[in-house]
């Protein structure tokens, strides 16, 4: 797969430089597309993974500061912290989009994702002039790979990259404990599915639905009985990162498919097609990747809990109201909790949650002033 600004010219440069925060390359990463949200929505996800001792970078893509909620940027700026090799550090990026309804007329903004978009003042020609978006306008939420692609390039390649959804993440414990504490690796990919017992592709009409449209029944039915593996949360070196994040793009390249959530399509059609390697052989390397791993679902760093609706996460025994812990099959704490907000007990314990962080947040603004 070729690198992502080269369909805007062999000589095509990246323009795109953060609004705020300094990346630091030796560090680990999160990426997250985090545009539109008010200050809650950050709070929950900075202030939970600042607590599990988390030291590394956080890249956000934010709106323009014209369109930012109140305390937005005051916060993010307050956790820039590139000076120091400790503790988390926040690099945000103020994206452009010039978007259209379906229609094809001019629309504010993404409409939540169901609008398309093209990015502007991303990329450049080799005398750093702007040239327009290569690609026709697509959803956000497909478009941001190429965010997480620039952003991959600034991290050396042993560095530990998680890419994540925002506004339902929950962190309990450092999610890159686990692999900080073995010998310095390169090349491994980890994906995470979602509850196999209580989804499949095939019985699922929206992940159906997006192979489908991508890819034609005929390619992608040979997947209908496996389980959906979740685009909101991928986790590899930076080198294996960086190989994936040039396949995601290249799917929209190939198929044009432009419904909201056709990045999930791609992500499974590329896993069970074999594009991204094979699960442990590690005799065969596509690109950077040279080790695949797939979690199931609550057995790995990352807890996809959205399948899991017909009855509360405490009578799976998947959390712990007493010490408000979401939990792994194991019986072990996951270090993050993906989609809590369908569970009416979490979500209430993350929302009071929140309300801690804003009243700490503003006495610490009160206390400092």
């Amino acid at each position: 797969w070729s690198a992502p600004l080269k369909k805007a010219g062999d000589d095509a440069t990246i323009l795109l430089k953060p609004a705020f925060g300094t990346h630091r390359p030796s560090s680990n990463a999160i990426l997250v597309f985090a545009e539109g949200y008010d200050l809650s929505i950050y709070l929950s996800f900075v202030e939970s993974l600042a607590n599990t001792g988390y030291s590394g970078d956080v890249v956000f893509s934010i709106s323009n500061e014209s369109k930012l909620k109140p305390g937005v940027k005051e916060y993010l700026l307050s956790k820039s912290n590139s000076q120091s090799e400790e503790g988390v550090n926040i690099i945000a990026y103020e994206v452009e989009w010039t978007c259209f309804k379906k229609s094809g007329e001019s629309a504010h903004g993404s409409g939540e994702g169901m609008n398309n978009c093209k990015m502007t003042n991303v990329f450049g020609d080799a005398a750093g002039n702007p040239v327009d978006d290569p690609r026709e306008p697509r959803p956000v939420a497909t478009a941001r790979y190429e965010l997480y692609w620039i952003w991959s390039l600034q991290y050396s390649k042993e560095s530990w990259l998680m890419l994540l959804d925002v506004r339902d993440v929950w962190f309990q414990l450092n999610p890159f404990e686990q692999v900080n504490t073995r010998d310095k690796v390169s090349g491994e990919l980890h994906l995470f599915g979602e509850n196999a017992d209580a989804v499949r592709i095939g019985t699922s009409a929206y992940n159906k639905g997006w192979l489908v449209t991508a890819y034609g029944r005929k390619t992608v039915s040979p997947y209908f009985n496996e389980p959906v593996i979740c685009s909101g949360s991928t986790m590899g070196n930076q080198d294996a990162i960086e190989t994936y994040l040039r396949a995601m793009v290249a799917q929209f390249d190939a198929t044009n498919c432009k419904s909201k959530g056709c990045d999930q399509g791609f992500h499974n059609y590329l896993y069970y097609s074999g594009q991204l390697g094979k699960v442990d052989d590690e005799t065969t390397s596509v690109g950077a990747i040279s080790k695949l791993l797939v979690h199931e679902q609550g057995k790995g760093v990352i807890n996809n809990l959205g399948a899991l609706r017909t009855k509360p996460l405490k009578e799976w025994g998947m959390y712990d109201a007493e010490k408000e812990l979401v939990l792994n099959w194991d019986g072990s704490t996951s270090p993050v909790a993906h989609q809590y907000d369908r569970d009416k007990e979490v979500n209430i314990m993350v929302k009071g949650k929140k309300k801690q962080f804003e009243q700490q947040w503003r006495l610490g603004k009160l206390n400092t002033a």
